[in-house]
């Protein structure tokens, strides 16, 4: 291949989602690590998401850039795909974190908070 940011962005990419999950299979095994804990993954999640589609946008600019020549445009566009999708379940992830929060400093909204 002689595109190998396409393939990076693709293994980056499938990092990013697999940091939700092994964040989650740690929090589900170990007793002693909570999900609130295992939610500091996200960052990281983040970081790699957003690493994933710089990877992509430069795999598929050299692959312009060659005329074709480099290939890796469907991997590229994989890539884009997975970490569009690693950023939208982060962003779920911090809304749940937060519906999360106020429910605990709300006592589960018996006291309403307006």
């Amino acid at each position: 291949m002689r595109n190998p940011a396409a393939a990076l962005a693709l293994l980056v990419a499938l990092l990013s989602l697999g940091t939700f999950v092994a964040a989650g299979y740690v929090a589900q095994q170990d007793v002693d690590v909570t999900y609130l804990q295992a939610a500091l993954a996200i960052p990281l999640a983040f970081v790699l998401a957003l690493g994933s589609l710089s990877l992509s946008n430069r795999a598929r600019a050299r692959y312009q850039r060659s005329l074709g020549r480099a290939g890796g445009a469907g991997l590229a566009r994989f890539a884009r795909l997975l970490g569009l999708l690693a950023l939208l379940v982060t962003a779920t992830t911090v809304l749940a974190l937060i519906v999360y929060w106020v429910l605990e400093t709300t006592d589960g909204l018996q006291k309403a908070p307006w």
